[in-house]
Parts: C-alpha cells; structure tokens; sequence
C-alpha cells in the first residue's frame, strides 16, 4: 500500500502540483496522465524513493521496484541479467517462460546486452521486473519501443500480475485493457478518475464543458452589471445613483470571485485552423515491386492507390524502418520503388534534424506562413498542442515528442502529398497523440506510418500490412500475432443470427443519433434565437427568465452532445467487431 499526504513538488520556476492526498492499495492498477512536463516521471520517482526534494509524506509498504524511461543493465548477457533476481528454482522456470514470451530465442540469451535494439533493451528490463515478485510496479512509458506483439505479452503479464501498479503511457489502447483508473495531473492540481479509460475521457470532458460554462456566465454577469452600471449613470437621478453604487459593489465582489477562481481543469479550445490541402498525385501513388534488402525483406511488393493511409506493422527487427528507408531511397536494395505522377514525399524523421535548436515553436511555423497574422499562427500551433506560451518555448526544450509534432506541423504546410512516418508516437504525451491523429485524420495526402499505436493505427489507417519472416501481408485488420488471428476467426465463425442481432442494434443506434442531432440543430437555433432576444431585452426579469431558459438548454445540449459521442463510440466498436 502507498499513502501519500499533503504532497506538493515545485520548482524556482514552476509548481507542478499541490496538496496532493492519496492512498493507493495493493491491487491499484492507476494511469497517470499528463502533458510532457507536467511532472508525471517525477512523482514516480518520489513514490519510488528516487526524488526527495518535495514537501508532504508519502509511506510505501511492500516491494516496490520503478522503471524509468532510460534503460540500463548491470549484466553483460540477458541470462546473467535475469539470473541475478531469479534465486528460486521456480523463478529460473519464469525466466525462460517470460524471455520466450518476449521474443528471445534461447540463441540471443548469450548475447551481449549493448547489442540489443532500444525495444529490445525495453523488453529485457520490463521482463525481469516481474521476476523479482514486486508488490507494486512503477513504469514509466513502458511501451516505448516494443513491438506489437511485445505490448500484447506486457499486457497479459500485467493481468496476471498479482500485484499492483501506476503507469505512465501514452498508448490509448494499452491504457484502456490494463488501467481501472487515472490521476492527471492539470495545472497543478492531480485530479482523480476512479473509472475506465472510455468514462475518464467523458469525465474531462464534462468537467471542462461545465467549467467553460461557469466562467461564461460569471463573464456574462459582470458584462451584464456593467451596462446596467452604465445605465443608471447616465440616468443620474439620486435614486439611480444611489443603485449604480450598489451594483458596483456586487460587480466589484464578481471580478474578485473571477479573479480568484479555483485552479480550473486545462484544455484550451482549438481554433478551427484547417491542415493545408496538397496538390493531387495521380490514382497509383507508389509501386514497390519485388523489393529485396540482404536476408530481412524478400520480394516485397505493394500498391499506395490516391488517398491511401498505410499501417506497416511487424516484431522488432522485421524490417519496417529498412523498407521506409528503401521508400525514400535512403538505402541500396534489389527490386523497383516506382513513384507516381506528381508526388511529393516527404519523410518526416528527416525534417526532426532539421529545427533549429534556439529557434522557438513560433518562429519555426512563421517560416513556413510569414504572410499570416500571428493569431493564425498560435491557432494553428494549438492544434498541435502548442497553446498558450508553449509557442515560445524554444525548439531544445522541447521533448523528443514535441519536436515530431512541431516538425509534423511544419511539413504539412508545405503540402506535401505523401507523408512517411516511423514511430511518430515515441516519446509523445496522450495529448500530443490525439493531435497527431486529429491531424492524420484530416490529412488529405497519402500516408504510410509505422507504429505500435494500435488506437492510433485503427483510427487512421485503411490498409493493414504486416511483415513476418521477411513477407509483406495485407489483412482487414492489423493482425500481429497467433492469439488475436484466433480471435479474428472466431470473430467470423459468428452465426447468422448474432449478426443479424449486431445488424439491428446498429441500426437503432443510428437512428437515435440522428434524432439527437435533430435536436442538437433545434436547440442551437433556440440558444441563438436566444442570444438575440437577450441582447435587446431591457427587463431584468425577463432577461433573468431568458437567461434561465438559455441554461436549461445549454445542459440539455451538453447532455446530447455526451450521449451521441458514447452512441457513436459504440457504433464504431461494432461496426468493427461486424466487419
């Protein structure tokens, strides 16, 4: 168990939290959520003994062990490395299970360690965690680096873990199958969602709707004040005097309570600064034919047709980054890569190198846009996730994450038509991701990406390949190991019956979300006709009476707004699991 009283972390130049109380049990299974920088490693690192310059207590009972997102070994071989915690005949078994099942042949257990690939090291040091029989794990960013197939091992090891354990990720998918509930931490304050992943994201998003909704009408009051101030001045009667001195005391009270509004829970609104449109490719955008690369990729051969958006998947050591690098004739190779009429490739881990270091977010986008007004520039860098004074924050104090969503936000304005991604989401944040995706999504080009984002994957991509044993194959899905195939077939052994069951519930989920839109569109027609009304009443009570009527409306519609994401959310699950 880990108690945690009264705890707060700052810096000379930033408080990261405060008065932080938690108590965390045995079999806890916590995400911990945050932008870069936000300060989620470091309380791992307090927890775990590491960090000590904070005020508060925190008390841990059990064994606690903590991986940080820098793998290092006190072992030349990964055998010697495990054998070092495995002092029971039992966990010599484990060690031999747990290496197999992350990929090791027994040839490799001999290997010296500096030769392993970084997701390889990653495996090797998560591995042993669980043979040491920790009470409770602390993991910083534990998917970095692994392969598809390694996640899925690293889940099912943390759902047969009999312990408990908090998790820094930015993997939605990971995250939704291993945590039960999240800490955020958001403007220096650690909020807690004793929930799943799906209901903590339309938990943060109801909190952020209602808080918008205070300060709105709080801003809307003092506006409000101010006209009737203005009012009963002009008047100048005594009796309106006398009124208008009142009032600027409850406008004086309204500013103070604005002005000292508790910490509110941060997401700044996005403007709706659209991705830069690129020209037109011809329908065959690239062919690769009969590409071979030493013993790892053996006649590889594939179309990208106008539009398409590529997902290449594979174990670590298959050969995806290779086949990208023959893409963008960075390597020599045997075969063809053929590129189609009017393409504009653009490999975005090239453009990383290229930011200048002293320059800032702001000055590295107004290069690419120097004849737009600054408001456009920051809008556009809030997409990314640059809001506020991040766009002043310079290009080496941004983390490795950062630096991908910056270089990404630049290319794009240059409209290429061909966008050729490598693990984008390494090192990024939950926020950072979604605007990767977000963009992506938007994107009108053609796009091949290798990750092991699945959510990522799924959400953007429309074609599927996997590499194994040197072979490209497509699927309908991205299908990486034995277990989910058998999945996949059992999935497409379901009986008539089900899937005309599935076929209905579908149907009368559309049409409720049709009807709730109907009604999102009557509602916003009703508050505009409102605001309206409100702007040229005179009468107090009726304007109070209006206001009334405008906030039972705006609750309502925030009600539709929640229900039809879920029912849309749903949608989409089945569609998937029908398909």
């Amino acid at each position: 168990m880990i108690t945690i009283k009264n705890l707060s972390i700052s810096f000379p130049e930033k408080t990261l939290f405060s008065s932080f109380n938690a108590t965390v049990l045995s079999r806890d299974r916590i995400g911990l959520m945050g932008k870069n920088g936000s300060g989620k490693s470091t309380l791992l690192k307090a927890i775990a003994g590491i960090f000590k310059d904070y005020q508060g207590e925190i008390t841990v009972q059990g064994k606690v062990l903590y991986m940080d997102q820098y793998r290092t070994f006190e072992a030349k071989t990964p055998y010697e490395y495990y054998m070092k915690v495995a002092d029971t005949p039992e966990k010599q078994k484990q060690v031999r299970s747990i290496l197999k099942g992350l990929g090791f042949p027994e040839e490799d257990w001999e290997r010296d360690i500096s030769t392993f690939s970084g997701g390889e090291r990653t495996k090797l040091q998560l591995g042993r965690l669980f043979v040491e029989d920790p009470d409770f794990l602390l993991l910083d960013e534990p998917t970095n680096f692994l392969d598809i197939e390694s996640i899925e091992f690293l889940k099912e090891l943390l759902r047969t873990f009999r312990g408990g354990y908090i998790i820094i990720s930015h993997d939605r998918d990971f995250l939704r199958n291993t945590c039960e509930k999240f800490w955020e931490i958001n403007n220096e304050r650690i909020w807690v969602f004793d929930m799943g992943f799906d209901s903590y994201h339309l938990e943060r998003q109801r909190i952020m709707e209602t808080q918008r909704r205070q300060l709105a009408n709080i801003q809307r009051e003092i506006e409000r004040l101010r006209t009737i101030i203005d009012r009963y001045k002009k008047w100048g009667r005594e009796k309106f005097t006398k009124q208008a001195k009142s009032k600027e005391k409850m406008l004086e009270k309204m500013l103070e309570e604005l002005e000292n509004m508790p910490n509110l829970y941060i997401e700044e609104e996005e403007k709706n600064i659209s991705i830069p449109e690129p020209d037109n490719t011809g329908y065959v955008v690239l062919e690769v034919k009969n590409v071979s690369w030493n013993n790892l990729l053996r006649n590889v051969s594939f179309t990208v047709y106008q539009g398409d958006k590529l997902a290449i998947v594979g174990p670590n050591g298959s050969g995806k980054t290779t086949l990208l690098k023959i893409i963008t004739g960075q390597i020599n190779y045997t075969g063809q890569v053929i590129s189609g009429y009017n393409v504009k490739a653009v490999y975005l881990e090239q453009f990383v190198d290229q930011l200048d270091l002293e320059n800032t977010v702001f000055d590295e986008l107004f290069e690419e846009m120097p004849d737009r007004p600054d408001y456009v520039i920051r809008a556009y860098a809030g997409r990314f996730g640059f809001r506020g004074e991040d766009v002043f924050k310079t290009v080496s104090d941004l983390s490795g994450g950062e630096r991908q969503i910056l270089a990404l936000a630049k290319v794009l304005l240059r409209k290429p038509n061909v966008l050729i991604l490598d693990e984008p989401t390494n090192h990024m944040d939950l926020e950072t991701v979604e605007a990767l995706e977000s963009a992506l999504k938007e994107y009108k080009g053609s796009v091949l990406l290798v990750s092991h984002d699945l959510e990522l994957i799924r959400n953007v991509c429309n074609r599927f390949f996997t590499i194994k044993n040197g072979e490209l194959v497509e699927s309908n899905e991205p299908v990486f190991f034995a277990k989910e195939k058998k999945k996949v077939e059992k999935e497409k052994n379901v009986d008539f019956e089900e899937k005309k069951k599935l076929r209905n519930q579908l149907k009368s989920w559309k049409k409720q979300v049709e009807d709730l839109k109907a009604r999102e569109m009557q509602i916003t027609d009703l508050l505009n006709d409102l605001e309206r009304r409100m702007h040229i009443e005179q009468d107090y009570v009726k304007l109070m009476e209006l206001m009334s009527e405008k906030e039972q409306l705006e609750e309502e519609l925030l009600t539709i707004i929640e229900t039809s994401e879920e029912l849309e959310r749903k949608i989409r699950e089945l569609e998937a699991t029908d398909s």
